[in-house]
């Protein structure tokens, strides 16, 4: 299991900061600033949750959408094969097209919520590989 540094958590931290204050600043933000922000959010609410299940009841559909090409974008396919395996749990491989067609889909069969929660382990052991890939991709695009 890859561990982070303090480094690559900071650099992750400051380009997740800047993306958090842009929105609050309603300005445009570069798609490559979005992803690492988008990937940060992924890893932070399955964490928080133990689950995907946590991700997806509070990301929007727009930021779900999003999140298999940024995986890919930084380097990450096989979280992203992760991440396409919990949707077609979640959302039976179609994500909803708004957030209130989401909302009636977030009421999860206890089978769904299993299978989300037996995915979260997978997720867990990559933290600080995604971290790293993070910080390794802003650098390379100099964020």
């Amino acid at each position: 299991m890859e561990i982070s540094t303090e480094e690559t958590e900071a650099i992750v931290r400051r380009v997740c900061d800047s993306v958090a204050a842009a929105v609050e600043a309603n300005v445009e933000i570069r798609p490559e600033l979005q992803r690492i922000y988008d990937v940060d959010y992924l890893v932070m609410e399955v964490n928080s949750g133990a689950s995907f299940e946590q991700y997806f009841r509070w990301a929007s559909c727009a930021e779900i959408h999003r999140i298999v090409p940024a995986l890919r974008a930084v380097g990450l396919d096989d979280t992203a094969q992760l991440v396409e395996q919990a949707i077609h749990i979640a959302f039976s491989g179609r994500i909803p097209v708004d957030d209130e067609a989401k909302s009636d889909l977030t009421e999860w069969s206890e089978e769904q919520e299993r299978g989300l929660e037996a995915l979260f382990p997978a997720l867990e052991e990559q933290n600080g590989r995604i971290t790293n890939s993070l910080a390794a991709y802003a650098t390379r695009i100099g964020a």
